[in-house]
């Protein structure tokens, strides 16, 4: 997206929680879905994936190259590209149900109407250090080029990060934002040195460098920001092109690559080069935007990597398709040798190509068809194109492959199989391109070349079917079927306990959960065991592990186990499970009796999927006689051992554990205690549940029984405290507590910094007076936090660490003031204050005495219609504009021109002269609420600042001057380029009503 904030590589949408689940198709109903992370790699694994029909069949997908402006193939012929993006690949697995490889192959199914030639696909920093850059290649990026090389798609393997591109511009991000970017050449270094080598030979592949670079945004310096942009990234540039001589290059430009105006004055050195676009409805029209990102195409490649709208969007992409989406095809259209690739195909990464109602596997995704809306038109645009500039076949293939042999059917369960087959060798020119696997003559999945294997699910208990694998190639060609017939098993008419009902009190083995199949006894989301242990023959997920022998993985949410047992007496059972949980893992699960809850609890990461934990749930009331228990997944992942349900309360465990020992203080700051103890074993049978802490008496946290440390923070300083530990088991009983005494650390600076130098007065008004002094550097230790400004002794505000100016306002004319000014550290301390006197100006309306424009001004825009806003003309006869406000592109309303902002919006007049004879810029403006100048970042001739930095007047609620003196805010005045820049993304909330500015 265009818009003029910085933000890092967090994936591009509005919100971005956890994604609804797929096994989606257009008209909204469910299909076959995989299992959530921390699983094997499900479909993928086993070599099959959901299918959703064919691929762009016989359109083929050789190496790419540049020349001149145009994009061409090994034959000369002209390509476009033309697709869509997807979600980052990593970012399914990561946060819900949905596959990856799902996702791709509807995106390219030409059964169901898509034909895209190229897709999208954003990896993000934040899955890089999530998974590690060679799990990520290995377990994403490959299988998702991989599965579209098999449709005959380019694969766009885009780095999308969306920050600073300086190290500079890191650290000045750094150090205003609570989040720490790493640098930026380790960042780039690091993914594509690894990426690059990795699909060197892949001659489907494209690589996007740097999906879009933020700051430095230098605005009113295009040349500028290029040429900052291309030092920094030519580097990059050239690491990839060590290791990929020959793949294409698609390069961003900075402010969230909106300067490709630049690239063919100044080209980045290489070959194979294609410059990219993003365009969104907060960028205008087409004729707004022509200049910047059509006229470029005139003579070098673009293409524009993102674009799209919604009707209900927010300040950057709200748009309609007749009011924005075919004015952008039709401009598109114009430039016979630009591609074009639409964001997003997702429901949740904004805009969208589809609705969904929910999370969950069985959430359907609805595709957007309105009038207005984008996925349709998008699908249309791609269908109505889809022979339109595509590269030419230099296969000449109508060998059909063998077919494959040895079709084998195993581990059929109530509602899937696992099928198989021997590898085929492709005998004509093209290659093997996939295997295809039909159900009762029906298309169901496809399988990459070097898969024969996959799971087949959605079936229905005791039912035959007929299951046929093909083997295809790139040509298209089609070979004989192979043939297998199989059987479901039979689903028991009615529930029964496995192996007689369970007693109670007692354990119950997590695998020996009722007979009766899917949806009776049990629910699981994939149709085949992917636990591997043969204890029975069904669909849930058994496995086994050295310490528990066999048990439940794979647990994901939404599933659960019923088990039919029979209580001995009623009464409060102390309940626990035995789970485990590795890394990334964890969740929540509920017991419920008869359909009844009687207890949740959090699942929480054991330190490895096979180091098992016992969990205390608590003491529930079960009712004597024959029951129904069920354990259901509330959210995974986490595997699961056993449930135990103890003797009543009062009948069994009625032991304390022992105290902890040794407990010892491990460390100390001015804020915090850390301490540690000696792990304890339960006596009393229940087993030891968890840890109490406590400070000066009061509960302070709970302790997993597995850790015997912890650290009590948000404490004062140079304070002593008596920190506790005690010891709690399965049953509830507490120990006695082991008590140390420690004391926080002296918080260390009490000197107060010295008094700011060099205060003096910068301007006056007849209502304010302005002040700048040195900064001040603190040698206590805490750093300098901000500076106090008084007037006549009393507190008028405070100023952050990085300012040394001010005004104080609301003054009375012509009155003498006392200004002081004092520095205060992160401790407290505060500085001896510097003064300085001033007198307010006798009169300060900075317009004739008749309250109009003094006749000799330039006036850069009065607002007055004409020429009108809409025209993006001032009255300079220079490009003016705006976006990404609440109210779009602001509007005029009775003569002036309105901005309403909520931390967003942009707006600039363009002068494109010098302005060497004039001293003033002068606003004629009012805000809705007053004050607007310290919420409004100013950007002109080089000087970029809050406008509240350049001005001594203050922006009222009725019209005034806001007046900037040229020369002493340092503003050049003698560049042929200046423009003025208003950047609204400061925190604040009103609307801004301009109804002149003039230069006088």
């Amino acid at each position: 997206m265009n818009d003029d904030h910085t933000t890092t590589d967090a994936n591009r949408c509005d919100a971005r929680g956890d994604r609804p689940d797929d096994g989606r198709s257009d008209d909204g109903t469910a299909t076959a879905t995989r299992r959530t992370a921390l699983k094997t790699i499900g479909a993928a694994a086993a070599g099959g994936t959901v299918l959703s029909g064919r691929a762009s069949a016989g359109v083929p997908t050789p190496r790419l190259h540049t020349d001149g402006k145009w994009i061409r193939d090994p034959q000369g012929n002209a390509v476009q590209l033309r697709g869509m993006a997807t979600a980052d690949p990593a970012f399914y697995r990561r946060t819900h149900p949905k596959s990856f490889e799902e996702v791709l192959r509807w995106a390219t199914d030409t059964e169901r109407g898509w034909h895209p030639n190229v897709v999208r696909l954003p990896f993000t920093q934040d899955n890089v250090a999530h998974y590690g850059i060679d799990t990520l290649i290995s377990e994403f990026i490959r299988p998702a080029v991989e599965i579209l090389a098999s449709r005959d798609v380019y694969a766009l393997v885009d780095f999308h990060l969306i920050r600073p591109y300086t190290q500079e511009a890191t650290e000045t991000y750094n150090s205003e934002n609570e989040d720490t970017l790493d640098p930026i050449d380790d960042v780039m270094t690091n993914f594509w040195s690894a990426v690059a080598p990795e699909f060197a030979d892949d001659e489907h592949v494209v690589y996007e460098l740097f999906n879009e670079p933020t700051q430095p945004t230098m605005y009113g310096d295009d040349e500028g920001a290029w040429q900052t942009w291309r030092d920094a990234a030519q580097p990059w540039v050239d690491l990839v092109r060590e290791h990929a001589p020959e793949t294409p290059i698609i390069i961003g430009s900075p402010r969230w690559t909106s300067v490709t105006h630049m690239a063919p004055e100044y080209p980045f050195e290489g070959e194979n080069l294609i410059y990219a676009a993003h365009i969104y409805p907060d960028n205008g029209a087409p004729s707004e935007f022509d200049q910047y990102y059509g006229e470029p195409a005139n003579d070098v490649p673009v293409v524009v990597t993102e674009f799209g709208w919604d009707p209900n969007g927010g300040s950057v992409d709200q748009g309609t398709t007749s009011g924005w989406g075919e004015p952008f095809r039709q401009w598109a259209e114009g430039y016979a040798n630009m591609g074009w690739i639409s964001w997003c195909f997702d429901d949740s990464w904004a805009p969208t190509f589809f609705d969904s109602q929910g999370e969950g596997a069985a959430e359907s995704w609805t595709l957007k068809t309105g009038d207005d809306q984008m996925g349709g038109y998008i699908k249309t645009w791609l269908s109505e194109t889809k022979g339109d500039s595509v590269p030419a076949s230099t296969v000449d293939d109508s060998t059909a492959p063998p077919a494959p042999g040895n079709p084998t059917v195993s581990n059929a369960t109530e509602i899937g199989v696992d099928l198989s087959w021997d590898a085929v060798t492709d005998e004509g020119e093209a290659g093997l391109s996939h295997y295809t696997v039909y159900l009762d003559g029906e298309r169901v999945q496809e399988a990459l070349p070097g898969a024969t294997t996959t799971t087949v699910g959605g079936l229905s208990p005791g039912t035959t079917y007929e299951f046929v694998v093909t083997a295809e190639d790139d040509a298209g060609n089609e070979s004989d079927p192979a043939t297998v017939v199989a059987e479901t098993i039979a689903r028991d008419a009615q529930q029964s306990p496995y192996n007689g009902p369970h007693t109670l009190p007692g354990r119950v083995e997590a695998e020996d959960f009722d007979e009766g199949g899917q949806g009776i006894s049990y629910y699981d989301t994939t149709a085949a065991n992917q636990g591997g242990a043969s204890y029975r023959d069904t669909a849930v997920d058994i496995g086994t592990s050295a310490e528990s022998g066999y048990n439940v993985g794979y647990i994901s949410t939404g599933e659960w186990l019923e088990y039919t047992v029979q209580v001995e007496s009623a009464g409060a059972r102390t309940t626990r499970v035995n789970v485990s949980a590795g890394s990334g893992g964890g969740g929540a699960l509920r017991v419920s009796v008869d359909g009844e809850t009687l207890a949740t609890q959090d699942v929480w990461q054991t330190g490895g999927w096979s180091n098992w934990q016992t969990i205390r749930v608590g003491d529930l009331d079960l009712p004597e006689g024959e029951h129904v228990v069920r354990v259901t997944a509330e959210s995974g992942a986490w595997n699961f051992d056993w449930i135990e349900f103890g003797e009543s309360s009062g009948s069994g465990d009625t032991t304390a554990p022992p105290a902890p020992a040794n407990l010892s203080v491990t460390g100390t700051t001015s804020s915090s205690i850390s301490v540690e103890w000696d792990a304890v074993t339960d006596t009393g049978g229940s087993g030891l549940d968890h840890y109490v802490l406590y400070v000066d008496g009061s509960q302070e946290q709970t302790v997993a029984a597995g850790t015997t440390s912890a650290t009590v923070e948000e404490l004062s300083a140079e304070t002593a405290y008596q920190v506790a530990v005690s010891a709690v088991d399965g049953a509830g009983n507490e120990s006695a507590m082991t008590s140390v005494s420690a004391t926080t650390a002296a918080g260390g600076d009490t000197e107060a910094p010295s008094a700011p130098a060099n205060l003096s007065v910068t301007g006056t008004s007849s209502s304010s007076v302005s002040v700048s002094w040195d900064a001040v550097a603190d040698d206590g230790g805490s750093g300098l936090d901000h500076y106090v400004v008084s007037l006549d002794g009393s507190e008028d505000q405070t100023v952050p660490a990085g300012t040394t100016a001010a005004t104080v306002e609301d003054l009375s004319a012509d009155t003498a003031y006392e200004i002081g000014v004092a520095a205060v550290d992160g401790a407290g301390n505060e500085s001896a204050a510097a003064t300085v006197t001033a007198t307010t100006a006798a009169s300060d309306d900075g317009e004739d005495d008749d309250g109009e424009t003094p006749v000799d001004a330039l006036v850069v825009n009065d607002y007055d219609g004409d020429p009108s806003w809409s025209s993006h003309r001032n009255d300079l006869g220079q490009w003016c504009g705006a976006g990404s406000f609440e109210n779009g592109g602001g509007e005029v309303v009775d003569g002036a021109l309105e901005l309403d902002y909520d931390n967003g919006g942009w707006f600039q007049e363009q002068i494109n002269r010098s302005v060497e004879e004039y001293s003033t810029l002068v606003f004629e403006v009012s805000g809705a609420n007053g004050g607007e100048e310290s919420e409004v970042l100013f950007d002109m001739g080089g000087v970029r600042t809050m406008l509240g930095n350049v001005t001594d007047d203050s922006v009222g609620t009725s019209t005034g001057a806001v007046r900037v003196d040229l020369e002493s805010a340092g503003i050049d005045r003698s560049v042929g380029d200046l423009s003025v820049r208003l950047n609204f993304w400061q925190g604040g909330s009103s609307v801004l009503a301009i109804e002149e500015i003039r230069l006088e």
